[in-house]
């Protein structure tokens, strides 16, 4: 960095890819800098008072300094709670503020000035003269930037699931592990999640799978070299370890769902002597994006014979009229137009938060959530986008992805394990920013263009399986612990100051009227997302601000 620094300055950006977060202090211009990639870079925190500004990777290397206070920020907390993330600079803490993904933050005497350096809506247009020419180049784009994430004192391990992306992955790991040593080099052991013993394989989301080894074991057969383990982390509460989590990030986790078992993949692959562990989580948003906003695209373009032909691939015709208004018409809507006329056709999610989230409606409204909202382009009805370009820019530039960044951090630390996605390189984001739209979707058949890349590598189980569902014994593991989150939500109720920011009485009846079998719908419970993601999001939150505040 030094180095590169020294031949380029402010350009060294132009020539950045990689998770890289780091300072330089110009002491002969009397500046200083602070740099985030985009993707998956940690975090940048500062403090700015009239004679100074501290800058540290934690909250906690502010509050060392002693004489700066760590204060809940009460807007992030009652804007988090419904989920709007868009304010990318705040953190939970009064006067202390973060760079943003993507964003070279310059420092001088007189100014402080944020600089957004990364933008999907500038990459260039990426042409081929035919489909087969895409394939090879995202190929080589992805083998490229597997080798050089697994850089590391020994093989590492990866995540797998059923889906696109961490198969992608593995293959190409594998396909480098044979290429390097002839197949003399440690071999690369998989983790994959499982519900543990007594599941009742239920799984929340129209047609999905909360069992993913069948298409694991699929994959582990086509390459025997692979050593493909799963982890069920039976007996494990639902918030194990949520405590360390608070104390490591100093933040609560936007979703403590996952935490149990991604925390115990990353100490099997400690015990295992491996310290990088890869993953696809990026992919949604480049190789496998589904292309889904093609409809609303081809409206705005005019191209109504191609958007009637896509349209007539859809599905059946009755899905098929169903669909056209949210595939093609309700992006186009202003967001709080478009929640209405959900209403009004008794859809659930034109509730906006609601239905997921626990927050005390009179709270939300003296902390001017909606407002907040909406002036942040905070869409939690989830309209849409009118281009792809669009759909990609907002997926890798969210809020949410922002606020995950210090909890990966402390996932690392407890573990001494480090994740890495080789799908969320900057240059994959951006060649796949610039591709034509059929490249993913064509006849109504999305994630084009993962699928060309891996024909033929990738098993038939692999490529036809449904979407999963992680975490879908999460009904088994909060059921266990009943008593414990009655007594929690009782205490919650007892201090007026969480009364005041949760609807404690809502959470009281959902855990007295606790469904039988894992919620699906409202048929199964009226509040059934309170029970998969709000309870939890409010345990997660009363427990951050008790700690910030000393408490237990």
């Amino acid at each position: 960095i030094h180095t590169a620094w020294q031949k380029w300055q402010t350009g060294i950006t132009d020539h950045l890819d990689g998770e890289l977060a780091f300072i330089v202090c110009d002491t002969r211009e009397n500046r200083l800098y602070a740099v985030r990639t985009p993707g998956s870079a940690l975090p940048i925190f500062y403090h700015i008072s009239d004679d100074r500004i501290v800058l540290a990777s934690a909250p906690k290397g502010i509050f060392a300094l002693g004489d700066i206070p760590r204060e809940v920020d009460e807007q992030r907390i009652a804007d988090s709670l419904i989920l709007n993330y868009e304010d990318r600079e705040s953190s939970f803490y009064k006067n202390i503020r973060s760079a943003p993904l993507g964003h070279i933050m310059e420092v001088r005497s007189d100014r402080v000035a944020m600089h957004r350096y990364h933008d999907l809506g500038d990459a260039p247009a990426v042409r081929f003269a035919n489909d087969a020419d895409y394939a090879e180049a995202a190929n080589e784009l992805l083998q490229r930037s597997v080798v050089n994430h697994m850089r590391a004192e020994t093989t590492p391990a990866a995540t797998l699931s059923s889906g696109l992306d961490s198969p992608s992955v593995v293959v190409c790991a594998l396909e480098h592990l044979a290429r390097q040593s002839g197949g003399t080099a440690e071999p690369l052991i998989s983790f994959t999640s499982v519900p543990e013993p007594g599941w009742d394989g239920r799984a929340h989301g129209n047609g999905r799978v909360g069992d993913e080894s069948g298409p694991v074991r699929a994959l582990a057969r086509r390459y025997p070299e692979l050593d493909a383990r799963f982890v069920d982390s039976a007996g494990r509460s639902i918030d194990h370890d949520l405590d360390k989590i608070i104390l490591l990030a100093e933040a609560p986790p936007f979703g403590i769902g996952n935490l149990h078992w991604a925390n115990d993949i990353q100490r099997l692959a400690a015990a295992e002597g491996r310290h990088v562990i890869l993953g696809g989580a990026s992919g949604n948003q480049t190789f496998s994006f589904s292309g889904s906003s093609i409809y609303a695209q081809l409206l705005r373009q005019g191209r109504l014979i191609k958007l009637a032909r896509e349209l007539y691939h859809i599905g059946e015709p009755g899905a098929r009229w169903r669909g056209i208004y949210s595939r093609v018409f309700k992006p186009h809507l202003p967001a709080n137009w478009a929640r209405k006329i959900q209403q009004m056709r008794g859809i659930a999610e034109g509730s906006g938060w609601p239905i997921f989230s626990a927050v005390n409606t009179d709270y939300a409204a003296d902390m001017q959530v909606d407002e907040r909202a909406e002036k942040m382009g905070h869409d939690h009805g989830f309209s849409g986008f009118v281009r792809l370009r669009d759909a990609m820019n907002q997926m890798a530039n969210s809020g949410v992805g922002e606020a995950g960044q210090a909890v990966r951090s402390a996932l690392q630390t407890l573990s001494g394990v480090q994740g890495r996605d080789p799908m969320g390189s900057r240059k994959i984001a951006e060649f796949c920013a610039g591709l034509p739209a059929d490249q993913y979707i064509r006849n109504g058949e999305d994630r084009l263009l993962i699928k060309r890349m891996m024909a033929g590598r990738l098993p038939e189980e692999i490529l036809a399986a449904p979407r999963g569902r992680q975490a879908a014994d999460k009904h088994l593991r909060m059921t266990r612990d009943l008593p414990r989150y009655h007594e929690e939500i009782e205490r919650m109720g007892d201090n007026p100051d969480m009364a005041q920011r949760f609807d404690v009485p809502r959470l009281k009846r959902l855990l007295d009227s606790w469904p039988e079998k894992t919620p699906v719908c409202d048929d199964d419970h009226p509040d059934y997302k309170i029970a998969l993601i709000g309870m939890n999001r409010a345990i997660a939150t009363s427990r951050f601000i008790n700690w910030v505040n000393g408490k237990n």
